[in-house]
């Protein structure tokens, strides 16, 4: 075939090419001239609305003027063309097909079609530009002798072509649209031109660059494809439901893994093809003679390679930017809302199942409850089996809140990263065959198989580290999961820990988890060093076996050959280095997608009431949910149940401790497993139908709707008013009578933002009386007929109780609503009770209405076992660490409460002081301060001056390497037996070549000397001794970072543990528990394991980078002018780029807490929530968060991209020059020249990775830099005096002119308080909310400091001896009892101090266990088995299990398997075990039944007799046999005295006196007083 004919050929496809594009065109044109668009006065997508703003400014004129001028300009030339050339055959239908695009983009006002033609317009204008390049080619030189005007017409005409194709590509798509009033991501609002180079994020950098920071509000939102609802929305549309998790992932995202298939099938093409086009440049060369002049051919190879690295670029580039923009963030969005979705619509599983068995100590106990609801005592296992049976970990999983947030944190970023990156497998796949083929044309195959086989000796090596890789990892991963758990308990229980002076103890526990998860990274870095010791061997066995076997069968290595096969040889590893890797991560993910298919598949709360009217139980016996089988006589189960409780009347259930009081109200809310009968429940409409924005006066209260107080209260970190409106209208009206009945009022008025003072989460600002009033507000203020009221009365004052009865459950607000309330205060609520039920012995004992049981007398002996407590489950899984320990209402009591302070601490300033403090956010680049600490802790200056010498000489020898190789393939040109020359004599080129080269004297450094000859075992002996040296050294540089690593994790973490633990309990409030786990969890796995491998690669690409440069001087000086200028270009870049990704990356820290907070809280109160039926409202205030999150990690990608595709084309261009100046210097040798190319590929590489790494180990150090502000925490004083060693003897407390403030800006809340309290005294100290009793106890133990005054404890002064001191020889027992998971033996005895028959004394004392059979009622009623009385009626019934008989007995996280009162008096038991002198009990028996409450007030006599009691109560009748009682009000002393004399002071003047009047028990009070005198 002649060139003429496949010139006709080219043309004939060309031109049907472009015709068969033109027909969209051609189509459109023909509309538009029927029907014209209307004008675009509005848009709208599935991303969002534009404004009327951002469509004013949208505009297209000026890119589709250019298409239009260079359309009839293309056009007009084609025509002259016609007329004035003999080779014009076809222009014109080219020319008419492209000028139809251009005239169909210009007549299209849909911004859409005018961007999708402009892209047809683009692939046929560049068509005809390449037909015209490939047609000019061939009759350029012609035209240039005879026809020079056609010439420049032919030019012109593929400059409009050039010109049309790239301002197609500059037509926006669409205005700027916008979503909940945010801007959303601009990539499909971009022209195709900023969307394919990553353009559209420039604007948010030079932001950043002005700014010197971002916030969250400066950032575009996500669009649909990644929206956190949208994702889900789509999700339910396409789950089919019954298939597998991944096989469900992978169909609904199977367009963008169809593409991303695609183009890594490309990019694995593209990947060899500047190697490729260098072997046919190399080849041109060896074959080239010297001082030869260049041709076209030349030239050509050097543009071609400069299109090659920009195309495989570009591809990569996109890849990657797919495979995070569609895949990872989506699929972490979708299965975060997914898991969230279900946890509101989950089961709500409580208790210790199976304890799950750990090492034995603190730490071993069952898993916690899941989720929100009270943990019956006897929903503990059947702790009789202490064969406990081993859980495994997705049992566990399903119990655990933590593991349960983890599926968001651990597990589904997991499963995302995963499907972002398996793309590799079948990459690496590609790869594999075409390299072969590539090496096997090159070497031909037995050199190849030689190779391999090094690779193959070398492999089982690879798969055993690899094995004890994974197998470390996993160890790693346990040992992290141990570190959190114990870390976590440690800081939600941190009151009782100070409290008890514990911090040492605790401490000691931490760093004991976490010497043992050191020794695990340090087991991983050991494997992963002997793997990096693989991967660096070898490629350069491969390399080294393959060029020696090679050039043993050709006898000779010409250069083309050997710099070729390096590259590709090097490519080929990193393929097949990462694979192991790879499936490590996959074996990950696997385990990841089981976990959460097992989470998403698990049962859901189904409907188990029928509807009905009226709230009633037909012969039920209900139960604790449970989601696996359990045998009937392993659950505490309440059977037959008859009650009906009356519509729009107040009922009360009591019962003693542990009785299933709160099981019961579980039942109204559906939150339980109905075993038998059947249960009515009045229908609430949904959310959707209530309309709560139109809510008014007259359709205010919807019957059948449920409001739920919760046992243990349950708040959001928002303000008050916002807790009490709970997602309502504001009814002024109703909120402030709410406020008034629910004794908010003076709260309020306390606090200096009032109702906007912002509440920490689970109210940690609040005493405990006012959380449960701002709940009970919540409820009152809500728009439900049906109130669901657990214990309510237990943490208020008696006064507060009696106003809330009669105002609040008894007044307006509660009149026509079912009220069904949980008390053990029966007297109290008699007057207005319509019916009450009395549980006990798995049952009923009592039921009816009032006046029934008044006149057959059982009321009476109702009233007489006690008053139920209700507390009984705890029920909300807050935690009982949450309530910190504030105090009881006194707490309240303004601000005393713990930290508490806070709250009545307001600011003084307009704007609303935030309890929790946002979390603060470092600006610009990391304080060298932070550098200097990590270099310092790591090792200091000689250990990283030694690691800068160890990394020079390892790059040294692998510049050694490939020099020595360019002296060998030189030295068969200069011996003349190169094979593929096609010059004359060798030694004449030989001679020519060292001539010039002395010349140069760059080159009289470098050239080869004739002096080095020999054989080709010297040159392979060298070759080989210089690799094994670069594998040595190599690999030991990593072990040496390794080891500086974790001396700093060791140093670092032993610093932030010991400030952490010993902060004020003021800060420890104010800052969420997830932020501080955030620093232990996240931020140390970024220091133990990233930050090394950043540093370590780092530099390693920054010697690369000059590597390059040194390499390039070889070829001419003038390559350092070209590398500066570069570099330059590159730093440019990368400072933007930085600008950017810094704020951005810790925007990613910041946004992800907020994810696990609200995830952790919602999960904490699910059984509120669902209570009041808002799960989708959290729901959608999820979808939120998800988005900030989402949309940090996309920006910090997208600036990724933004930055690596421009240093590509840098790159590209470095390389292009180096090929160059290759060709214009003619006696460079092709030795030479495969050297300096196979450097000069790397370039862009080079810098890219060097940015990166360098970002990275900045990025990284945002950790440190978290990390290193909380080891410089001011602490508590750590200074003082050492008491003597028996000290307090007496326990005599002299306070005197004490005052207490809990800031220096706030007003004191104790004011000159004096008082003394005598050897053994037992004194009551009792006040209004507000009063400063809480803050009495936390100036007590030196909480507060004091401003002035003193207390002196047998005659110290306590603000002079040691903290630890001081709160190791007094003892609390706080109103809010914090349990640690174990087992009953750990939590009394945490440091096995006592023996087992001790510890069963404690416990019997305080009545949790009994030493003789249960026979009468009151021995029973002190077991808080839960099991109540002896069941008489029906000896066959089962009886529940009391978990107290046995001190193995799991306790699960926080207690939670206990009922409240159980709690307490267990934390009771366990100061009765250290025997202390002075004994401070904050209401501790608030929420025990009054029978019980009696038997342990008899404890307390009886065993305390040797120590001195102070005793905050709430109950009056608690103190009222006291030797004296201390009356606050206002931070002063009202009363001091007997219990008699203040009563004798009488109504008018005394204090304590009114107290009593009106407690509701004025005539048993009395008779305590002066039966006791």
């Amino acid at each position: 075939m002649t060139l003429g004919d496949s010139m006709l050929i080219a043309a004939g496809t060309g031109i049907a090419f472009i015709g068969l594009c033109s027909v969209p065109a051609l189509g459109t044109v023909a509309t538009r001239l029927g029907k014209r668009d209307a004008r675009q006065d509005a848009y709208e997508d599935a991303d969002g609305k534009a404004s009327p703003e951002s469509l004013k400014a949208y505009s297209a004129a000026l890119p589709k003027s250019v298409v239009l001028a260079s359309g009839a300009a293309g056009l007009g030339v084609s025509i002259v063309l016609l007329v004035i050339s003999p080779h014009a055959e076809g222009l014109l239908v080219d020319s008419l097909s492209t000028a139809s695009w251009a005239v169909a983009i210009a007549s299209s006002r849909s911004s859409v079609r005018a961007f999708r033609l402009g892209i047809y317009t683009f692939f046929s204008a560049i068509a005809l530009a390449g037909f015209r390049l490939i047609q000019g080619v061939r009759i350029a030189e012609p035209l240039f002798h005879s026809a020079p005007a056609a010439l420049a017409l032919r030019v012109a005409e593929l400059a409009s072509s050039i010109s049309l194709a790239f301002s197609a590509l500059c037509i926006p798509r669409r205005p700027d649209v916008f979503y909940q009033g945010g801007l959303v991501d601009r990539r499909y609002t971009a022209s195709a031109l900023g969307r394919f180079t990553f353009g559209w994020p420039t604007a948010l950098l030079d932001l950043a660059a002005r700014k010197k920071d971002l916030d969250l509000a400066d950032l575009t939102r996500p669009d649909h494809n990644t929206r956190a609802a949208s994702v889900s929305a789509d999700w339910k549309t396409k789950d089919k439901g019954g298939r597998r998790l991944w096989l469900a992932i992978a169909l609904a995202h199977k367009e963008s893994l169809a593409i991303q298939w695609f183009l890594t099938l490309c990019s694995s093409v593209l990947n060899f093809l500047p190697q490729w086009v260098i072997l046919q440049f190399l080849r041109f060369l060896e074959n080239r003679r010297p001082g030869s002049r260049q041709n076209v051919e030349a030239w050509m190879w050097v543009v071609w390679l400069c299109i090659a690295i920009i195309a495989q670029s570009w591809v990569e580039s996109y890849v990657w930017w797919l495979s995070y923009a569609d895949l990872q963030i989506p699929i972490r969005a979708q299965l975060a809302a997914l898991v969230f979705e279900k946890s509101m619509r989950r089961k709500d599983v409580k208790g210790a199942g199976k304890a799950k068995k750990k090492d034995p100590g603190p730490e071993s106990g069952s898993a916690e409850p899941a989720i929100g609801g009270p943990a019956l005592a006897s929903t503990a296992p059947d702790h009789s089996d202490t064969d406990v049976e081993k859980e495994d970990d997705s049992e566990e999983l399903k119990k655990s809140k933590q593991s349960t947030v983890n599926l968001i944190g651990v597990d589904g970023k997991r499963v995302a990263e995963f499907c972002s990156y398996q793309n590799i497998f079948p990459g690496s796949l590609f790869k594999l065959i075409i390299s072969l083929a590539f090496l096997i044309d090159l070497l031909g195959w037995r050199a190849l198989l030689a190779g391999f086989s090094a690779m193959l000796a070398i492999m089982p090596v690879n798969i055993y580290f690899s094995k004890k890789y994974s197998a470390a990892q996993d160890r790693l991963m346990k040992l992290r999961d141990e570190k959190m758990e114990v870390v976590t308990e440690a800081l939600q229980g941190i009151r009782q820990i100070k409290f008890s002076a514990l911090e040492p103890e605790w401490e000691k526990k931490i760093n004991g988890v976490r010497k043992r998860e050191l020794s695990a990274v340090w087991s991983v870095f050991m494997n992963d060093t002997m793997l990096i010791a693989c991967w660096i061997t070898s490629p350069i066995l491969l390399s080294a076996l393959s060029l020696a076997v090679y050039a043993a069968l050709t006898g000779s290595l010409s250069p083309s050959v050997a710099f070729v096969s390096l590259g590709v040889f090097r490519a080929l590893e990193v393929t097949l280095s990462i694979i192991p890797e790879l499936t490590t991560d996959l074996l990950d993910a696997w385990v990841s997608v089981k976990r959460i298919e097992q989470y998403l598949n698990s049962p859901e709360v189904e409907k188990v009431a029928k509807d009905s009217d009226e709230v009633s139980f037909d012969n039920a016996s209900i139960a604790w949910p449970s989601d696996e089988e359990i045998d009937e006589g392993d659950r505490f189960v309440l059977r037959n149940i008859n009650v009906t409780f009356p519509k729009g009347e107040l009922s009360v259930i009591s019962g003693k401790t542990g009785t299933g009081k709160s099981l019961m109200l579980a039942a109204i809310l559906g939150e339980v497993d109905v075993l038998g009968g059947t249960l009515y429940v009045p229908r609430a409409p949904p959310l959707s139908e209530r309309h709560d924005d139109k809510a008014n006066k007259g359709n205010w209260i919807i019957p059948e709707a449920i409001a739920y107080v919760a046992q243990i209260p349950w708040i959001e970190n928002a303000s008050i008013k916002d807790n009490i409106l709970f997602g309502l209208p504001f009814d002024e009206e109703r909120y402030n009578k709410t406020v008034e009945v629910c004794a908010l009022k003076k709260d309020l008025e306390m606090l200096s933002d009032g109702e906007n003072t912002e509440i920490g989460a689970n109210g940690i600002n609040l005493s405990g009386g006012q959380k449960w009033r701002v709940t009970l507000a919540r409820a009152i203020y809500s728009r439900a007929g049906i109130l669901v009221l657990d214990d309510i009365f237990s943490a208020v004052d008696a006064h507060v109780g009696r106003h809330i009865f009669e105002k609040c459950l008894n007044g307006e607000l509660a009149a026509g609503r079912t009220r069904i309330l949980v008390t053990h205060h029966v007297a109290l609520c008699e007057p207005k009770t319509k019916y009450l039920v009395e549980l006990g012995d798995g049952g009923v004992l009592h039921s009816g209405l009032l006046s029934e049981l008044r006149e057959e007398g059982t009321l009476q002996k109702i009233k007489s076992h006690e008053q139920s407590a209700e507390e009984i489950e705890a029920d909300e899984l807050t935690t009982a660490v949450n309530s910190e320990g504030a105090s009881d209402a006194e707490r309240e009591e303004s601000d005393d409460a713990e930290g508490n302070t806070l709250k009545k601490v307001a600011s003084r300033s307009q704007v609303p002081r935030k309890f929790v403090e946002e979390e603060s956010r470092e600006q610009g680049a990391v304080r060298k301060h932070v550098y200097l600490t990590y270099l310092k802790d790591s090792g200091g200056f000689f250990f990283w001056a030694f690691a800068c010498v160890v990394f020079i000489t390892v790059q040294g020898f692998s510049l050694g390497r490939s020099w020595w190789l360019r002296i060998w393939t030189g030295s068969y040109e200069e011996q003349g037996v190169h094979q593929l020359q096609a010059a004359g004599p060798s030694s004449e080129y030989s001679f020519a070549y060292i001539d010039s080269a002395r010349q140069n004297p760059i080159h009289a450094m470098s050239a080869p000397l004739p002096a080095i000859e020999g054989t080709l075992p010297f040159y392979l002996g060298i070759y080989v001794a210089l690799s094994v040296m670069s594998c040595v050294i190599g690999t030991s540089r990593f072990l040496y970072i390794y080891l500086g690593s974790i001396r700093a994790s060791r140093k670092l973490f032993t610093k932030m543990n010991f400030t952490i633990l010993r902060t004020p309990i003021r800060w420890l409030d104010t800052v969420p528990v997830g932020r501080i786990l955030n620093r232990y969890t996240a931020d140390f796995s970024v220091i133990d394991s990233q930050l090394a491998n950043s540093v370590s690669f780092g530099v390693n690409s920054f010697l690369g980078l000059m590597a390059v440069v040194i390499a390039g001087l070889f070829v001419s000086p003038y390559i350092v002018l070209l590398a500066s200028v570069l570099l330059l270009i590159c730093l440019y870049y990368a400072i933007r780029y930085l600008n950017g990704a810094r704020p951005v990356k810790r925007l990613e820290s910041t946004t992800k807490s907020p994810v696990f907070e609200q995830f952790g809280s919602a999960l904490t109160g699910v059984a509120t929530i669902r209570g009041f039926d808002k799960a989708q409202v959290y729901i959608e205030r999820m979808y939120r968060k998800i988005d900030d999150y989402s949309t940090s990690t996309w920006h910090l990608w997208l600036f990724n991209r933004w930055m690596g595709w421009r240093m590509s084309l840098v790159g590209s261009f470095f390389s292009s020059v180096v090929s160059i100046l290759i060709l214009l210097t003619p006696d460079i040798d092709s030795a030479l020249a495969g050297f300096a190319l196979a450097f000069a590929l790397g370039f862009s590489d080079s810098i890219i990775w060097t940015i990166r790494l360098y970002a990275n180990v900045e990025l990284n150090m945002n950790a440190a830099e978290r990390i290193i502000e909380y080891t410089e925490l001011p602490t508590e004083a750590l200074d003082g005096e050492s008491p003597p060693a028996a000290w307090p003897t007496e326990g005599r407390i002299e306070v005197h002119d004490l005052v207490v403030g809990y800031a220096p800006d706030l007003p004191p809340v104790l004011k000159g308080l004096t008082f003394s309290v005598n050897r053994n005294e037992r004194i009551g100290v009792v006040g209004r909310t507000g009063a400063g009793k809480s803050s009495l106890t936390l100036a007590l133990f030196r909480f507060l400091e004091a401003r002035s005054g003193s207390i002196h404890i047998d005659g110290l002064d306590i603000s002079k001896i040691k903290l630890h001191d001081l709160r190791s020889r007094l003892a609390i027992i706080p109103q809010d009892p914090v349990l640690f998971s174990g087992t009953v033996r750990s939590n009394l005895d945490p440091f096995d101090h006592h023996t087992d028959a001790e510890l069963r004394d404690c416990l019997e004392r305080v009545h949790l266990v009994t030493n003789q059979p249960s026979s009468s009622t009151a021995t029973a009623s002190g077991s808080g088995s839960g099991s109540g009385s002896v069941t008489p009626v029906d000896s066959t019934t089962p009886k529940n299990a009391n978990p107290f008989a046995d001190l193995a007995s799991p306790i699960s996280e926080g207690g939670l398997n206990l009922s409240q009162g159980q709690r307490q008096l267990l934390c009771l038991a366990r100061a009765i075990v250290s025997r202390p002198r002075v004994m401070v009990l904050d209401e501790a028996t608030s929420a025990v039944d009054m029978h019980t409450d009696a038997l342990i007030q008899r404890s307390i006599r009886e065993e305390f007799t040797d120590a001195t009691l102070v005793v905050i109560a709430h109950r009056l009748s608690t103190i009222a046999d006291f030797d004296r009682v201390l009356v606050l009000s206002d931070g002063r002393v009202a009363e001091f005295g007997t219990p008699r004399e203040l009563w004798e002071k009488g109504e008018q003047q005394g204090v304590f006196r009114a107290m009593c009047e009106e407690s509701g028990e004025r005539d048993k009070l009395r008779a305590i007083i002066f039966g006791s005198q």
